[in-house]
């Protein structure tokens, strides 16, 4: 009888552990949005505008270069192509109109409606293309190395897709 009730206190007990793991996996899939939260990049259209994007662009790139191997302390200067672009949903009608005489077309015409879509009163945003960056100015430590500037130069032209001709790095003073 001794050994019959040990068997089910183990079997409950194990059913309890499981139970319990389940228990906390549910509720870290529900607190994963607040407990592992990474920083989104704020967009233009988001964060308040090109100025916020701006300065978004020039931290990241100041904390990037300054970890590159004897680039020492950075300040970024960045230059904008554009406000960047924001595209809004719309919905399109169409109608086109024949007249015929006899059998042949005699008139033909098409009228196209667009107007954009809202919700709560507000345009309901489709996409948004970020300003595009015109050139790079870096004042840095190790702005004197020869190897230095190459290493910064081609970091900044792939990390932000731009020709390395629209990149200066210099030395800081």
């Amino acid at each position: 009888m001794n050994e019959k009730l040990k068997k089910v206190t183990d079997f409950f007990q194990k059913k309890n552990i499981l139970f319990l793991a389940g228990i906390c996996g549910i509720l870290l899939i529900f607190l994963s949005d607040t407990l592992f939260a990474t920083q989104k990049k704020p967009s233009a259209e988001t964060s308040g505008g090109t100025e916020q994007y701006l300065a978004y662009l020039r931290q990241e790139l100041e904390d990037s270069i300054s970890r590159i191997d004897g680039a020492g302390a950075v300040k970024v200067f960045l230059t904008l192509e554009d406000g960047g672009t924001s595209i809004y949903a719309q919905d399109e009608k169409s109608s086109t109109e024949t007249q015929t005489d006899g059998g042949i077309m005699t008139d033909r015409s098409s009228s196209r409606e667009s107007e954009y879509v809202l919700s709560d009163g507000v345009p309901v945003l489709e996409s948004s293309i970020e300003p595009s960056v015109k050139g790079v100015s870096v004042i840095c430590e190790g702005g004197d190395d020869i190897k230095v500037i190459a290493r910064i130069t081609e970091f900044v032209s792939v990390g932000l897709g731009i020709p390395t001709n629209r990149i200066c790095v210099t030395k800081m003073n």
